[in-house]
């Protein structure tokens, strides 16, 4: 079975579990067109079992395989419209992939059907997917509804109390969202044991790591990653990068720092051979079995943890360092609900704060003690000038020039918490955005520029 094996002709398994484990086995290669496809050929011989389908279609959405889960997806829900758990995931995917007025409906299905909210934060959800210009909206009333329910868990709570500041920053009501992002803080916050201590510690350690030599094997390709703080600007322009024919945009992968992991618990940092195995998993999750491409972006923006080891692994890589106006972030931060615990620091001033400050000093350590080429990019001038700030970009990873590649969007998902304002045309209102919260937020008065300096 070719890996370039087209959905239609992958092979079909009598038992869906037996389909699973043989796509599980494949996405582990990096396989994940040839994945994707068994698990869709799956899902099509499993039409009329809901729950079933639902499960083909998560694994393939998971694979990155949007369009093709989506598909499935609608037939599923053209026998079944009632599917609480499908119309959630079809609405996520159809979130993911721009379709924003197919996914509110699908949510709204989805809530008023009566899905346990508790499990499926599709409130917050729901108001991502657009940008509300009216209070009267009817969301608004819903968010209400919702925000001190005492059914749901503080986590779900959090959520929702999001969705509403969310709502109400949009029509202008800063004092509304501000307390409603103080609220959400304050009940995720008390959840979750994030430790600044912890946190200085692994900084420390990773500037007083010892240098180490570079593989030598060349990868047949230009790793690209774009990192730095969350919500810096990374989405916005790994996306714009990625309008260009040579460049695939592989989303946020989980596997530098997991590879990093392994490397460490198993005292081989240093080991050329455990190294070269390492660099090998990566470029098969990185390369894929879809169309090859030169440029591939990892837009993991948390990968600024690791340049030393990216170094080490890939000394033909570039780093896109993306900068942006520390109370700007900030802000962008505390406003915003993650799901992931890389992100636990996100829920208090001075939290942010710190992680921000080890951000500083692990990407100056970077930059003075490695030869990776790393070139940084301002939020603010993305803004101000982006042909420039893009054109500046290209130069450094040595695109060759093709003249749609600033006009023509990139198919296929954004799955961060960018995904609406990636898809919308560059804007201003979000430069300076911190002083509309001053007399709210006043802990955002504390601090200069930063981040861009």
């Amino acid at each position: 079975m070719s890996g370039s094996t087209p959905a239609g002709q992958a092979p079909a398994f009598a038992d869906p579990m037996q389909a699973r484990a043989m796509a599980q086995q494949l996405r582990q290669q990096g396989r994940l067109d040839a994945a994707a496809g068994i698990m869709h050929a799956a899902g099509l011989k499993s039409l009329g079992q809901a729950d079933t389908v639902f499960d083909c279609a998560l694994f393939i959405k998971e694979s990155g395989r949007h369009a093709l889960a989506a598909e499935l997806c609608d037939r599923q829900l053209a026998l079944s419209p009632n599917h609480l758990r499908l119309l959630a995931l079809a609405g996520s995917i159809d979130h993911e992939l721009g379709r924003f007025d197919a996914a509110r409906a699908r949510y709204l299905a989805a809530i008023h059907g009566g899905i346990d909210l508790n499990q499926w934060f599709l409130l917050h959800a729901l108001s991502t997917t657009q940008r509300y210009t009216d209070a009267n909206h009817p969301d608004f009333a819903l968010f209400e509804a919702h925000v001190h329910d005492a059914r749901l868990s503080p986590r779900a709570r959090a959520a929702v109390c999001f969705a509403l500041g969310k709502a109400c920053d949009d029509v202008g009501d800063m004092q509304r969202a501000a307390a409603m992002f103080r609220e959400a803080n304050g009940l995720v916050k008390r959840e979750i044991h994030w430790s600044r201590d912890v946190w200085e510690r692994f900084v420390a350690a990773q500037i007083q790591e010892p240098p180490a030599g570079s593989l030598s094997e060349p990868s047949g390709c230009i790793p690209v990653f774009v990192v730095g703080m969350v919500r810096s600007g990374t989405t916005l322009l790994a996306e714009r990068l990625a309008r260009h024919a040579d460049v695939r945009n592989r989303g946020e992968m989980p596997f530098i720092a997991y590879l990093a992991g392994q490397l460490k618990a198993q005292g081989l940092l240093h080991d050329l051979r455990a190294c070269a195995q390492a660099r090998q998993i990566y470029l098969a999750h990185l390369r894929q079995d879809d169309a090859p491409a030169r440029w591939y972006i990892d837009k993991h923006p948390l990968n600024f943890r690791y340049v030393g080891l990216i170094h080490r692994l890939f000394p033909e890589a570039r780093v896109l360092y993306c900068r942006r106006d520390r109370r700007d972030n900030s802000l962008s931060i505390y406003s915003q609900y993650f799901g992931h615990a890389d992100n636990d620091y996100a829920y208090d001033f001075e939290d942010i704060a710190s992680y921000a400050h080890g951000c500083d000093r692990l990407m100056a350590h970077w930059m003075q003690s490695r030869g990776l080429p790393v070139h940084a990019v301002d939020y603010e001038q993305m803004v101000g000038n982006p042909e420039a700030t893009l054109a500046g970009a290209r130069a450094f990873l040595g695109l060759p020039p093709e003249e749609s590649a600033a006009a023509t969007p990139a198919e296929g998902a954004i799955a961060t918490a960018s995904m609406w304002q990636a898809r919308q045309p560059i804007y201003h209102r979000s430069v300076g955005r911190w002083r509309s919260y001053g007399e709210w937020l006043p802990e955002l008065e504390q601090w200069g520029a930063g981040g861009n300096a």
